[in-house]
């Protein structure tokens, strides 16, 4: 092609290795997930950075933050039904 590169990626036949720039950007956002919805979203993250191998530390701190905070959440709120303060 005239010496010059292809602009489309379909035509490169070289694998790239996308690269997270920072783990403690990660790290953050996979708490904050797990947080905010701990059942799904932060045992899916938690598993998704488990498989990662530079993510295995980040990976256990989310899934233990998932876990407790699901499990905190699940007694807060038979307690707060048990006092009427939600519905049944």
């Amino acid at each position: 092609m005239n010496g010059q590169t292809p602009l489309s990626p379909l035509t490169d036949s070289s694998k790239k290795e996308i690269k997270l720039t920072s783990r403690k950007k990660w790290l953050w956002l996979g708490i904050i997930i797990a947080l905010l919805n701990p059942i799904f979203s932060g045992l899916l993250i938690g598993l998704a950075f488990w498989t990662e191998p530079e993510l295995k530390k980040e990976a256990k701190i989310v899934l233990v933050i998932a876990i407790l905070w699901g499990a905190v959440a699940l007694y807060l709120t038979r307690w707060l039904v048990g006092q009427g303060y939600l519905p049944s």
